[in-house]
């Protein structure tokens, strides 16, 4: 199983509709990163820059999701 942490929201959002494990976290700097876990993550970036398609509703849903992760883990601060 392979693993990386990302910073870009809007990426995470496709790894999670395929079904990657999304774990968000605290980074040292304050700033939220997102731990992916899973089996060929690179090949799924290379759907994503490949212009995959995906649901729109889904993308959304899920890509708000994370950012309330993103507020909630900073506590609510901006």
């Amino acid at each position: 199983m392979e693993k990386t942490v990302l910073d870009d929201a809007s990426i995470v959002a496709f790894l999670s509709l395929r079904k990657f494990k999304i774990t968000p976290q605290k980074k040292r700097d304050g700033k939220v990163g997102f731990l992916v876990e899973g089996t060929n993550i690179n090949e799924a970036l290379q759907e994503l820059y490949g212009n995959a398609r995906v649901g729109v509703l889904d993308y959304i849903k899920t890509f708000k999701a994370l950012r309330s992760s993103i507020f909630a883990l900073k506590g609510g601060q901006r």
